[in-house]
């Protein structure tokens, strides 16, 4: 500061150190105006462009940490859960085991539980169970063998029964030949059929192990003790041991003789189990366990072969193997093999040594869980038992105090167990939440409780008051003692070598549960053994990631298809943003090999009506090609620095218009093609044909592939569809590609769209945004299939759109009237009803965040909505009205979703009528006034907007609706109140009440459950109260413009050609005679009175407008500037413009010139030098314009597509591309068509509302005589006692229900229905979005390559800005 001081006085500085006396010069007045302009204003630049780098939407919500936060939450709940619900379904089957058996010992019984034994007994007793106390525990455990299978055979039977009719109609179709092209496919499912020896192989195994399990528990383990009989369960691996041996030998690893003597060790250890019970059965010749524990242990391990058989088997058991992992095969086998495996239980379990016959199976089924029956015997005596001790249970007592409870536990915490292990194991949390609590520390936890619990009994048998006095576990004569403990430790360490693969899981996120588990199942009697002897050994998965890198086979590609029409630099920015992200992305994963989520990325931008042509016929990109053209340079710079961006842009000319390249610094490439709209056919749709013929058919086809890499590429090639406003992070990429992966029948995947931009508009879409993702979307998912992939951000798998009838159907030209509004309104709704009807999945991620910009405007959002709602109605029709098609051809709908989305569509088409009745009962509540008073108000206001729609323009009709939106926001206050107030009035379980809780108590719980969108449900004010505008105006405006198929959103200046089409349209709009002058003259004064209302000064505005028009008009004629071009954003700066006008001639401009000098010199000198500097600037700019127009003419571009290249484009254009050409008839029969559509639409949809609001009027006008009581809620009203017999003490009281019309009640009903359901599904679904969080969640700590390469970056960042300010000083 003191040198700068110095200088700027003129002083020099003093030496800088006491050897050095060097001088610096004195600072000159040029010197100081050169650090202003270049020093300074480089300082200054540098702040701002670091003031203005704002974090993305994206970057904003990625929630990285909370995400941390939420795995290490989920992983403790889940390692509970898994750990207490196996602790709990071992303990009650070995609680039932131990009544069933014939040798336990007596156990200590508390005699204070009956008071008269209690004051008779002069010495300690123990009880023993009747025979018919044991029946309902044998019961008990077949119930819980049956709980499983009878779930398998119940999915089979539901899997078989919807593929009945599919298989029928393939079948005919085969017969007649239609379906050519899959002969290849049919010859694969032929050789993956089941065969008949399959079925014998698989029912031998299966049957084997219900035997053995059958074995164990009705006959062994009864005879053990509860600290043996777990400890044996841990001997069950022999069979999974020797496929494990088997294995091991055909490895190649370091340590194979480690693990081979490991394994070998184990196997020994194992089949002493066989031995132990004979070598301890020498003395006791009577002990069931010499034969039944080997032979149960034997048969049970023989149902765990599936688990342990690998691709490394090449025999008959590993195609067996491969064939069951396909969900259909599986469940046709279990179609035959469940009710086999129930039969051979119920079989050995009829034949249960303790009963005396079979037939007391059912003979004292009713009274042994309805009594308590056993026998007290004293510990002096134990022959002769001295009280038979009978307790009755009723009602309610059944299930708290009886079997049923303990059996009713069992089932549920094996079910839990086994749902909460298979999300850990989806989810990539295995090692702790699934492998330690089920190999680890179950089984200890159980022995060591079950110790603890026999000696606390036998020191007090009153110390366990809620059990039965007479129930308890077979506790061994010596609690403490080691005995023959130490084999049950050996045999424990022998399970945890067998079952180590589980602490190694190699599966991919949410994988089928059919490549995680051999059976569909569990065991539900072995529930732990079940879970680790089940889980699939699963090296294969090792080879899977071999293929992401090169070009092996199920290498991922992913091609992003944005596409751009009039978006702002502010948008492109937003899109580019993203871009550069991937380009970062994808070379950080180059650097890791191996890893799951890579795939290769490239962008391809659409760029429609990307041309002007000159009035000299040079055909030039349009401004807005220029804007994402310096948005590219402008962005790109900043983002990755001056160095790392000396990106060259290569420029082609192509048969559609041209294409412009850049290479981005991490490798990936920005592909932009410009489309010329009399080259190629505009708008989005076609463009979507265009990148999907290229990609899938020019690049599979001339890459050099073989068929088979064909095949891959398809099943492996996806299509990110964008928005040119998309704003997203790679891994919302990742987790829609996980879907891909899992699925090979989901041919589109959309992710949670997130709408951004400011204002009530914004406020009231992200709420509404939100409810459409939390509850219909869930429920689609869940429920069948999603309907709608929205282009904004989708994935497309290349083999569903190459699919049969997909593309050929999509590249379809709109020949009716509906047709325009189907297939080019929502383009992205129609493709996705076309791949539904192929049979092809749609799916929603949830925990895929994009985000877009959505309109701020009233007017934009209405004209979008006006194109979303009749195409979504229309492709929803389509899909009911061929619902059997549907049905056939794709295996997850069903009627029943059918159903689901005929009742959405009643409710879209009678929405406006049932609002429209909900505002008359709130109305009259809210106000105090009659139904009929409120029924004129509504009809005014709700009828005037519909005779508006019928005469005045699509602008006026969005005007009104606006003024009619703020009308009901305010009126909705007081009908809230209204509500409120009938609420309290009814009662809380009234029907206004209950729907009032479910839909406002579903959207409370369901922001909850989304904790990261929380925000969402500050904005429902705004949705609540414009209920009626979204709901019932917004209806109306779309049905009565149905005909208006213009984008509505984004529109750029007219051709001559869309002028003549709309002067067409105004044309025809307008009857003639006196029709036609009726409707006009209203038309004027409505629209004069709405610019008064709405617009206040907008006509002296517009007369302003019109002069500015006027005078750039003489501008542009002196400068002759074409009508084709556009004049830039800002003209009154023209100092930061290059986009000057071309001059034709120069005697023009240098007139012009020299007309400024002379008005310059007839001003005072004081403005002659700054007029003299204006036009040594205007030169300037000029030269620089000359160059960037030249750059702008496409003729100029050198660079030539590759001929094959060249010769697919122009195949394509004229097969399905070519402009369509404009012909006046044409022109008037469709104007003919849309008008006759939108009158017949029109025309029903009033009709059936009024219909359906004058029937519901009536009915509640009449609902003392027509009206049906509602059972709830019923009101008090007076209290009477009987006054007619003195000695009656009855008490009347008197109720007062509700009556409703029935229209109405079904209707409440029928919502509330809907509600509750969505409200189930949407809980289900979010359970598996919280799955895909965890398993896609990392907790490692960066490892020092990490933050190596951090540090790298951080220092490249350093001198990139370096750089930026050596650069800028530079020019």
């Amino acid at each position: 500061n003191t040198a700068a001081m110095s200088r700027r006085s003129g002083f020099k500085d003093p030496p800088l150190g006491p050897t050095e006396t060097a001088k610096e010069d004195e600072w000159t007045n040029e010197d100081m105006e050169n650090f202003r302009k270049t020093d300074l204003a480089q300082q200054f630049e540098e702040v701002k462009s670091l003031e203005t780098q704002k974090l993305s939407a994206s970057e904003l919500n990625t929630f990285a940490t909370a995400k941390k936060i939420v795995k290490v939450v989920t992983m403790l709940v889940v390692f509970l859960i898994v750990l207490s619900a196996t602790v709990v379904s071992k303990g009650a089957t070995f609680l039932m085991v131990s009544q069933v058996s014939t040798t336990r010992s007596p156990t200590p019984f508390c005699t204070n539980n009956i008071p008269y034994l209690y004051a008779n007994l002069t010495g300690p007793v123990v009880s023993n169970s009747s025979g018919q106390e044991k029946i309902a525990w044998l019961w008990g455990l077949f119930f819980s063998f049956l709980a499983p299978e009878l779930l398998v055979f119940i999915q089979s039977f539901w899997n078989y029964l919807t593929r009945a009719e599919k298989r029928e109609e393939n079948q005919e179709d085969e017969k007649d030949g239609e379906r050519e092209d899959q002969d290849k496919s049919t010859g694969k499912i032929k050789e993956n059929q089941l065969l008949q020896i399959d079925f014998i192989i698989v029912s031998f195994f299966e049957v084997a192990h219900a035997a053995g399990t059958a074995i164990l528990f009705t006959i062994a383990f009864p005879e053990m003790d509860s600290i043996q009989a777990i400890m044996a369960t841990s001997a069950l691996c022999w069979f999974p041991g020797f496929l494990l041996l088997f294995k091991q030998v055909k490895e190649d690893t370091s340590k194979k003789i480690v693990k081979i003597s490991l394994t070998v060790i184990s196997l020994l250890v194992q089949m002493t189990a066989l031995v132990w019970p004979v070598v301890w059965g020498l003395d006791n010749q009577t002990d069931k366990r010499v034969w039944a524990l080997p032979v149960g242990l034997f048969l049970t391990s023989l149902g765990w072969w599936e688990g342990f058989v690998g691709d490394w088997v090449t025999g008959y058991l590993s195609q067996l193997k491969t064939k069951l992992m396909d969900h259909e095969n599986s469940a046709d086998m279990n179609l035959g093999v469940a009710p086999l495996k129930i039969c051979t239980f119920i079989l050995i379990f009829a034949f249960a040594p303790t009963l005396n016959s079979p037939s007391e199976l059912f003979t004292l089924f009713i009274d042994s869980f309805t009594t308590f029956d056993y026998f007290l015997n004293p510990t002096w005596t134990l022959e002769t038992p001295i009280y038979h001790i009978t307790t009755i249970l009723e009602s309610i007592e059944i299930f708290w105090k009886g079997p049923v409870l303990v059996i009713l536990v069992q089932i549920i915490s094996s079910w839990v167990a086994y749902i909460f292990g298979k999300f850990a194991c989806k989810g990539k949390i295995q090692e702790w939440c699934y492998a330690l609590p089920l190999s680890v520390l179950a089984t200890p936890i159980c022995v060591i409780s079950l110790l603890q619990l026999c000696y606390n009994k036998k020191s007090d048998a009153c110390v366990y008051a809620s059990f039965p006095p007479h129930v308890f576990f077979h506790c061994p004569q010596e609690v403490w003692a080691w005995d023959w403990r130490w084999m049950g430790l050996l045999w424990f360490l022998s399970q945890l070598w067998i079952t180590h693969h589980i602490w190694f899981p190699k599966n991919e996120k949410l994988e089928k549960t059919d490549h995680i588990f051999g059976a569909d199942l569990y065991s539900g009697l072995l529930i732990d053994q079940s879970l680790m002897l089940n889980r699939r050994s699963d090296e294969e998965k090792n080879t899977k990631m071999e293929s992401q890198e090169e070009d092996k086979p199920g290498k991922i590609r992913i091609k992003g298809c944005a596409t751009l029409w009039h978006e702002t630099s502010e948008e492109m920015t937003v899109m580019l943003q993203s871009t550069f992200r991937m380009d970062d992305w994808t070379k950080k994963m180059k650097e890791t090999p191996g890893h799951r989520d890579y795939f290769d990325w490239e962008l391809h931008v659409f760029f429609d009506d990307a041309m002007a042509t000159k009035s000299n016929g040079k055909v030039i990109v349009n401004d807005f090609v220029e804007t994402l053209r310096k948005t590219i340079e402008d962005y790109g710079e900043k983002y990755y620095g001056p160095t790392k961006w000396s990106v060259d842009l290569e420029k082609f000319k192509t048969p559609y218009g041209g294409r412009m390249v850049w290479q981005l610094p991490g490798g990936t490439s920005i592909n932009v093609h410009l489309k010329n709209k009399k080259k190629i056919r505009h708008k989005k749709r076609w463009s979507q044909i265009m990148y999907i013929y290229y990609f899938l058919v020019y690049m599979l086809k001339n890459d050099g592939l073989t068929e088979e890499e064909i095949e891959d590429r398809k099943k492996n090639t996806f299509l990110l569809a964008l928005d040119g406003d998309v704003d997203f992070q790679p891994d919302a990429i990742t987790k829609v590609v996980d879907l891909m992966k899992v699925n090979p029948k989901v041919g589109a995947a959309c992710g949670r769209i997130h709408p951004t931009g400011t204002g009530p508009m914004q406020w009231y879409q992200k709420f509404e945004y939100a409810i459409g993702h939390w509850l219909q979307k869930a429920t689609e998912h869940m429920l069948g299939c999603v309907l709608c992939s929205p282009g904004c951000f989708s994935l497309f798998r290349a083999e569903a759109l190459m699919s049969h009838n997909v593309m050929h159907t999509y590249t379809t030209m709109a020949s009716e009237p509906k047709h325009l509004v189907q297939y080019d309104q929502g383009e992205d709704r129609w493709l996705c009803t076309l791949m539904l009807k192929q049979g092809w999945r749609v799916e929603y991620c949830a925990a895929s965040d994009s985000f877009t910009q959505c309109p701020e405007g009233f007017k934009e959002f209405f004209n979008q909505r006006r194109r979303w709602m009749p195409s979504t109605m229309l492709n929803i029709v389509d899909l009911i009205s061929d619902s059997k098609t549907v049905i056939k051809n794709n295996p997850d709908i069903s009627k029943g979703y059918m159903f689901y989305q005929s009742f959405m569509m009643f409710g879209t088409v009678f929405g406006p009528g049932s609002i429209f009745l909900m505002l008359i009962g709130a109305f009259s509540t809210a106000f105090g006034i009659s139904n009929d008073t409120a029924l004129i108000i509504n009809a005014v206001l709700a009828g005037g907007f519909v005779v508006a729609c019928c005469v005045l323009k699509g602008p006026e009709q969005v005007r009104l609706a606006e003024l009619l939106t703020v009308v009901y926001a305010i009126i909705m206050i007081a009908v809230y109140i209204g509500i409120i107030l009938q609420i309290i009035q009814d009662g809380p379980e009234s029907l206004t009440a209950l729907s009032f809780f479910v839909t406002f108590g579903s959207f409370l719980f369901a922001a909850i459950i989304h904790p990261m969108e929380f925000s969402c449900l500050f904005c429902m004010p705004i949705y609540m109260a414009t209920i009626p505008s979204m709901y019932m105006l917004l209806m109306i405006y779309a049905i009565f413009n149905i005909n208006d198929v213009s984008w509505g959103t984004r529109e750029g200046p007219k051709s001559a050609e869309d002028k003549v089409k709309e002067e067409e349209e105004k044309q025809n709009r307008v009857p003639d005679g006196v029709l036609g002058f009726v409707q006009s003259q209203l038309d004027s004064t409505l629209n004069g009175l709405l610019c008064c209302m709405c617009c206040g000064n907008a006509d002296k505005n517009e007369e302003k407008m019109k002069k500015i028009e006027r005078s750039l008009n003489r501008i542009e004629r002196h400068l002759n500037i074409d009508s084709a071009e556009q004049m830039p954003d800002n003209p009154t700066n023209l100092s930061d413009k290059s986009d000057m006008p071309k001059k034709k001639d120069e005697g023009t401009i240098e007139k012009i010139i020299e007309t400024d000098n002379q008005n310059d010199s007839a001003k005072p000198n004081k403005t002659s030098g700054i007029g003299l500097l204006s036009l040594k600037g205007v030169t300037k700019r000029w030269d620089i314009f000359l160059k960037t127009q030249k750059e702008k003419v496409i003729e100029n571009w050198n660079n030539n597509l590759d001929e094959k290249e060249k010769d697919f484009w122009v195949k394509l254009i004229e097969q399905y591309l070519l402009p369509e050409t404009f012909n006046d008839e044409k022109r008037k029969k469709e104007v003919q068509g849309l008008l006759e559509l939108k009158n017949s639409a029109a025309g029903g949809f009033v009709l059936i509302n009024v219909m359906w609001i004058s029937a519901f009027y009536m009915l509640q006008a009449h609902t003392n005589e027509l009206g049906i009581i509602w059972p709830l809620g019923g009101k008090l009203t007076s209290i009477s006692f009987d006054t007619n017999d003195q000695y009656s003490n009855q008490i009347i009281l008197d109720y007062v229900y509700l009556q409703v019309d029935v229209l109405g009640m079904l209707f409440a009903v029928g919502f509330i229905g809907l509600m509750l359901l969505q409200f189930i599904t949407m809980i289900i679904h979010r359970l598996l979005t919280l799955e895909h969080i965890v398993s896609s969640t990392d907790l490692r700590k960066p490892t020092d390559q990490d933050c190596k390469s951090e540090k790298k970056k951080l220092e490249n960042i350093g001198s990139n800005l370096v750089n930026r300010g050596q650069h800028t000083s530079d020019v």
